[in-house]
């Protein structure tokens, strides 16, 4: 019994031993790959991230193209984005110097916001009259498209051009008297738009000049430069002018000719660039109207002269008799 609980005892003893530093190797290797097994878990947290960032960083770059092609359509004739001032104020840094609100609520309603006298409207409708800015009626979604745009640029220090401001061909010496039929309206827009005559005039166009409800256009291409053009031919966004081409859009050839007339224009008619684009009244159209003025009264006169004649007649008979 001795022997056999002695025996008993130094199996116990040997086994506890033996096994010992297998317990101790086991623990060790929990304990050393633990970090793997941490690490492992994190790759998964770390490719969402990834995933994450980079369908972010793809539907913000998709709302700033979006806002560029929105800019070039509804803000451009009248906007830069860091080109300086037109017949609107330059965007550039706007986000930074204006709330969200007030750029959301001013670029649908600007009409609203100086009538009910808000500070900077009234500055900015004051310092840019007579420009009247428009109801935009663009949706929360396209606003913050074009804010995107003008925060992207701003921080990249780049101006805006846009991306189709470019004629389709190259200018041959035939555009300019192409276009100036296109202009005086002697040959028909093809889409069925007003003449340009209608509402603007341009030097040595029309015995009588062109209209006044526009702009000179005789420095036009002075005061915007040539990608600014191109982009007001294919897009124009004045008020006017957008409410008649928005279904009576300039073709591509109709733009190349009209472009050729206004860079014609600006070479032989060179001036300030703070005159280009200046509504100025012909003097020859005062001179033809004073003299219109004076043959109309003469005709009356000589109409007239005569209408109590047999009257008098009478009336002087009579009284010698």
């Amino acid at each position: 019994m001795q022997f056999r609980a002695l025996l008993e005892n130094t199996d116990h003893e040997t086994t506890r031993k033996m096994t010992k530093p297998l317990a101790l190797i086991s623990h060790a290797f929990r304990v050393a790959s633990f970090p793997f097994a941490l690490f492992r878990g994190s790759w998964f947290f770390i490719a969402l991230f990834v995933v994450l960032f980079d369908f972010g960083h793809a539907a913000k770059a998709q709302s700033i193209q979006e806002g560029q092609s929105l800019f070039g359509t509804k803000c451009y004739s009248c906007h830069n984005i860091g080109s300086g001032d037109k017949t609107g104020p330059d965007l550039k840094d706007v986000t930074m110097r204006r709330t969200k609100e007030w750029l959301h609520e001013f670029i649908n309603m600007p009409a609203s916001m100086n009538a009910r006298g808000e500070a900077t409207a009234n500055q900015l409708f004051k310092k840019f009259s007579p420009t009247v800015m428009p109801d935009q009626g663009l949706t929360t979604e396209q606003i913050d498209s074009i804010l995107a745009a003008i925060t992207d640029l701003t921080n990249k220090n780049e101006v805006f051009v846009p991306a189709g401001a470019k004629l389709s061909r190259a200018i041959v010496w035939t555009d300019v008297p192409a276009g100036m039929q296109l202009f005086s309206g002697r040959v028909k827009l093809q889409n069925g738009g007003t003449a340009c005559i209608s509402c603007h005039s341009l030097k040595g166009v029309g015995a009588l000049g062109g209209g006044t409800l526009g702009p000179d256009l005789t420095a036009v291409n002075i005061k915007y430069r040539d990608p600014e053009l191109i982009a007001i031919l294919q897009n124009p966004a004045f008020p006017t002018m957008a409410t008649q081409f928005s279904t009576h859009a300039l073709s591509n050839e109709e733009i190349v000719q009209l472009f050729a007339l206004f860079q014609n224009a600006k070479q032989l008619n060179p001036m300030p660039a703070t005159q280009a684009g200046v509504t100025t009244l012909d003097p020859k159209f005062f001179v033809i109207g004073v003299a219109a003025m004076l043959l109309v009264l003469a005709l009356m006169n000589l109409g007239w002269r005569n209408r109590s004649r047999g009257v008098r007649e009478e009336l002087v008979r009579r009284a010698t008799q």
